[in-house]
């Protein structure tokens, strides 16, 4: 494995700059001052590590002229290798990361084509890159020219050089060494490049003129076409206007749309507005006629005390009355008695009067005929009598049975009242199960609703509450829907949360909505509870009911148990149920009702049955209201029947009432009528026996006696009639209380039924309010569900116009990309009617042609286009080709100019080492034929050309002819110029000549480069000890003369130079080759 080290200084110099005048002076022993500065650039010291043939070489250098000696095979020439494989610099290079010394490590493996590099940061060992790419932006920030085969020359490339005699070669070696090759050859590809796109400028001018022919035949066809054109491009226009007018249409439909949508969304939102505002009103009506019923029920209730007393006072009052009316019937009957005692006393005097006269006048068969007549109306007395007496009887009866049907009467008129009652109960049930239907949350209570359309509003910290929770129940028979609603109760109304925080929430919500139902506190536990169920041959209220979350109905379970509530149609049987466990409750049993509302059993033993608080109906289990308002009206309209026999049953006993009382009247007038045929009668007997009387003593005797007992009859009539009196005073004084308590609880009933009749106008006015209300709601909402609708079509019209837009928007845009004013006047239809007229212009002068006018309108733009392009495009290649000829002949003036520069220092370099050695000569470049001829005289016809020159114009003018090499001189330049025109060229010097030649030429290349390191290797093998004493002088001197360069000198040969402070000799011993 091949290795080398190479150590490179890259100290920057940041002092002043010392400058060098190269003075032209006759060549001297002094070869100029020491110069001991170090610069950048400089290499320190070259290491070599099994390179070529050296293990290990260590290789100091001086930062001024180094010479390198040893004997042949040394290994001299491996130093200048190694620099030029190993490196290739102004300031230093990224002094950071590298120090003020990079160490490049190049490892070459003999068995592989690869190589690496490693770049080291001198001071600290680092490697800082291992880039090829980082070495080269060194050496070319170093402008280190390593590849410059003239900057370095290796013992190869010395011989060569100094072998070169060709002027071909000579000058190659020239354009190499001032890189003039390299702008050369990037001159020679402008110049490539420039015939390239001549060429193609050739071939675009050949074919352009066909594309003017076309494009001058087309634009003739087009220009025929013109007015076809112009008609075209407005019927395009008014296509582009119709495409987007349609949008336009569309777009004002939609906004109308929008707007009217808008419009009824406020009116929406104003019927909503208002159904609420009814809702609210029908809620305070709601509340007014609940509270007005609670009034109605407890003034029925005060009512009731009083109907009852009266009941009792009335048949108090009745009593007396048939009393009364009984002593009435007495008292006439004895005020009969007693007229008619008083009426037979009269007549029994005024007979006795009459026989005392009769008798006096002593008719006797006038006795037998007044005998007889008195025969004749005593019996018809008695025939009266006892009809008299059948009628009191039966007026007595008579009296019982209508005081007996007043008192029906009045039981009657309890009866319907609270029927009445009833029937408007149910149909105040009907209107809330109406309104129920429409709001089946209202069975739930007030606020129900808003607190259900809150809830989503608010966040809550756990689950959402749930509720009510009577929403998640059914029944699954009707018929148990009062019972189960009375078990369940108030739990159907309850909402369920999972957390406090969340109750707290939920409660302030409620209060906010004026809702009263309870909160509920659970987790989601679903637990096990068949456990706890009785026999399943038992019905429960859990397998009654049907529950939709199972978590509610565990929580129905925990809170009423109703796993273990049996439900039993016939209470018999619920008995024998209830029983049936050896007298106690059957297992998990603890409760049982019956579908007549009824709680059997009893934990203690024995029979119970308790009639249940029963709830009122109010359809929360119900699915389907209509079942329940069906049930109401068919209860309805028994009550409305039972209320028609009642008032029927009324009817007839008023009218078998009113048939008594006539009966009774006409009993009494029988009774008059009687009782006035009685007193004829005996007005008749007083005259008969007054007759009798008078015919006979005896009669008068018998007529005085029946005269005395009527007195006395008519004395106990007195007697009966003032104890009758008493009665009667009594009677009526106790008739008088007891109407007077009456005419109290009249009025008390009559305050009542006062209050009852204006609490059951308000509660009908109310409910008359709230049937308007309904009404009006239920129009409300027919309006809302209409308008809902109107606007869902809105809607719907709306977004399938936004479709439409979207639509004819892209058929637009297909049409006219950008949108163009439309005239708010010209309609689509116009637009239309526009363009057919212009279309069947466009086709009577389409039919003059065989193409189209879009064709030809095509076909002409795609020409002229062509045409345009052709001529823009060769127009900005010619420019191209314009522009790079100036930029081509600019370079190449330049480089001319460079080239002569060059050519004029190196020539005059070239003389001045010349002249150090006592020669004459020049170089003759011919720059067409890419030669050049050293031309050098080594006789003393330089002694003699000064001293002919110094005879005219001194030795200025020599030297200024020997520097330029210009033809041009003094007045004696033509004797100058043929003496130069006999030096001798390179071939016919010697060798040590030719080779001080060659170092004359090559130091006159490198005062013409700028490269800090040169070197040179084996410059003195074809010298003699003359030529190579004066050549190393010249080296030193140039050296010096170069304070920026660094030198490096091999020579197999012995030094004639002495080391200086600038001078490093260094002595290689031959390598161990072993």
């Amino acid at each position: 494995m091949a290795r080398r080290k190479l150590q490179e200084n890259e100290r920057e110099e940041k002092g002043k700059k010392v400058k060098h005048s190269v003075e032209l002076e006759p060549f001297s022993d002094t070869e100029g001052e020491e110069i001991t500065e170090s610069r950048l650039g400089i290499i320190q010291k070259i290491e070599l590590i099994d390179f070529m043939c050296h293990s290990h070489l260590l290789v100091e250098l001086g930062s001024r002229l180094n010479f390198i000696n040893g004997e042949n095979g040394s290994g001299k020439s491996a130093i200048l290798t190694a620099i030029t494989i190993a490196l290739g610099g102004a300031d230093a290079y990224k002094p950071n990361e590298y120090g003020s010394i990079i160490h490049v490590e190049r490892a070459i493996l003999r068995d592989s084509k690869s190589t690496s590099y490693k770049l080291k940061n001198g001071v600290s060992g680092n490697i800082v890159s291992s880039k090829k790419s980082e070495l080269t932006a060194i050496v070319d920030h170093l402008a280190i020219q390593i590849e410059n085969p003239v900057n370095i020359l290796s013992q190869d490339a010395s011989r060569e050089f100094l072998a070169s005699t060709k002027p071909e070669q000579l000058y190659k070696w020239f354009l190499k060494g001032t890189q003039l090759e390299q702008l050369s050859e990037d001159l020679e590809t402008v110049r490539e490049t420039v015939g390239i796109v001549e060429k193609h400028i050739s071939r675009w001018q050949e074919n352009l003129p066909d594309l003017k022919a076309k494009k001058n035949e087309w634009e003739q066809k087009y220009q025929m076409l013109t007015q076809a054109r112009e008609l075209i491009l407005n019927m395009q226009t008014k296509e582009e206007k119709l495409a987007w007018s349609f949008v336009s249409d569309a777009e004002k439909s939609k906004k109308k749309c929008s707007s009217m949508v808008k419009a009824e969304k406020e009116k929406l939102e104003g019927l909503r507005s208002k159904i609420n505002n009814e809702n609210k009103k029908i809620e305070t009506i709601r509340s007014i006629i609940s509270e007005k019923q609670k009034s109605l029920k407890d003034v029925m209730c005060r009512n009731e005390p009083i109907i009852a007393k009266k009941s009792e006072l009335l048949q108090t009052e009745s009593g007396i009355k048939a009393e009364l009316r009984a002593l009435k019937s007495n008292e006439i009957e004895i005020n009969n008695d007693a007229k008619e005692y008083r009426n037979r006393s009269e007549a029994l005097s005024k007979k006795i009067e009459i026989e005392k006269k009769r008798i006096l006048e002593g008719q006797e068969a006038e006795k037998e005929r007044i005998e007889n007549l008195k025969l004749k109306l005593k019996e018809e007395i008695e025939e009266i009598n006892n009809r008299l007496k059948s009628g009191k009887i039966k007026q007595q009866s008579l009296d019982a049975e209508i005081t007996k049907f007043q008192r029906s009467l009045a039981t009657l008129s309890d009866s319907s009242d609270q029927i009445k009652i009833k029937i408007a109960e149910r149909r105040r049930e009907i209107e809330r199960l109406k309104l129920q239907s429409k709001d089946s949350l209202s069975a739930f209570g007030r606020g129900v609703s808003q607190v259900l359309a809150e809830i989503p509003k608010i966040p809550w910290k756990g689950s959402t509450p749930v509720g009510p929770l009577g929403k998640f129940v059914r029944l699954k028979e009707l018929k148990w829907n009062v019972v189960i609603e009375t078990v369940l109760d108030k739990s159907l109304n309850m909402f369920m949360v999972d957390n406090h925080q969340d109750r707290n929430t939920l409660d302030n919500l409620m209060r906010k909505c004026d809702c009263q139902s309870g909160i509920l506190i659970c987790k989601p536990d679903l637990f096990d509870y068949s456990v706890g169920e009785p026999d399943p041959s038992f019905n429960t209220v859990l397998r009654t009911i049907e529950v939709r979350d199972e978590v509610i109905k565990r929580q129905l379970i925990n809170l009423n148990r109703i796993e273990q509530i049996l439900l039993v149609e016939v209470r018999s049987k619920a008995d024998d149920i209830m029983q049936s466990n050896q007298g106690r409750f059957p297992r998990n049993v603890v409760a049982c009702f019956t579908v007549d509302g009824f709680q059997v059993g009893s934990r203690t033993g024995g029979f119970s049955t308790l009639a249940a608080n029963l709830v009122r109906p109010s359809g929360r289990l119900a699915a389907d209201l209509s079942l329940i308002m069906e049930r109401h009206k068919s209860v309805i309209a028994e009550l409305t029947k039972e209320l028609e026999n009642k008032a029927r049953e009324g009817s007839n006993i008023r009218a078998q009432v009113s048939e008594y009382n006539q009966e009774s009247k006409n009993i009494d007038l029988e009774r008059r009528n009687g009782i006035r045929r009685i007193d004829t009668i005996n007005e008749e007997l007083g005259k008969i026996d007054l007759e009798m009387i008078e015919r006979a003593p005896a009669n008068i005797m018998a007529l005085e006696a029946e005269l005395r007992e009527v007195g006395s009859s008519l004395e106990i009539v007195r007697r009966q009639f003032a104890d009758l009196l008493n009665v009667k005073a009594k009677l009526n004084q106790q008739l008088t209380q007891v109407k007077a308590s009456i005419s109290e609880l009249n009025n008390d009933m009559s305050q009542t039924d006062s209050m009852l009749s204006n609490i059951q106008e308000e509660i009908d006015s109310e409910i008359k309010i709230s049937d308007n209300l309904l009404k009006n709601i239920e129009y409300l909402k027919k309006k809302v569900s209409a308008k809902e609708e109107d606007i869902e079509k809105m809607e719907s019209n709306e977004t399938m116009l936004d479709k439409e837009i979207e639509t004819l928007t892209k058929q637009a845009c297909l049409v006219c990309t950008e949108r163009p004013e439309l005239e708010s006047d010209v309609s689509s239809a116009q637009l239309q009617a526009d363009i057919e007229a212009l279309s069947k212009t466009i086709r009577e002068i389409e039919s003059t042609q065989k193409q189209s006018v879009e064709e030809i309108t095509k076909k002409a733009q795609r020409h002229i286009s062509e045409y345009n392009t052709a001529k823009k495009q060769l127009k900005q290649m010619i420019h191209y080709v314009n522009i790079l000829k100036e930029a081509y002949q600019i370079r190449l003036k330049r480089w001319m100019i460079f080239r002569d520069s060059m050519t004029v220092r190196i020539k005059s370099q070239f003389t001045l080492h010349l002249y150090r050695r006592g020669y004459a000569g020049n170089l003759e470049f011919d720059h067409e034929a890419r030669m050049l001829i050293p031309r050098v005289h080594t006789d003393n016809d330089l002694a003699l050309m000064v001293a002919n020159e110094s005879t005219e114009d001194g030795d200025a003018g020599v030297e200024e002819n020997s520097i330029s090499g210009n033809k041009k001189g003094s007045k004696s330049s033509n004797n100058v110029q043929a003496f130069f025109n006999h030096r001798k060229d390179t071939k016919t010097l010697s060798g040590g000549e030719k080779s001080f030649t060659t170092i004359s030429f090559l130091l006159s290349l490198w005062e013409a480069m700028s490269c800090p390191i040169r070197a040179l290797d084996e410059f003195d093998v074809f010298m003699d000890a003359a030529n190579r004493a004066i050549s190393m002088r010249m080296i030193v001197k140039s050296a010096r003369c170069s304070p920026d360069t660094q030198f490096i000198i091999i020579s197999p040969q012995d030094m004639t130079i002495k080391p200086a402070a600038d001078i490093k000799i260094l002595m290689l011993n031959s390598p161990d080759r072993s």
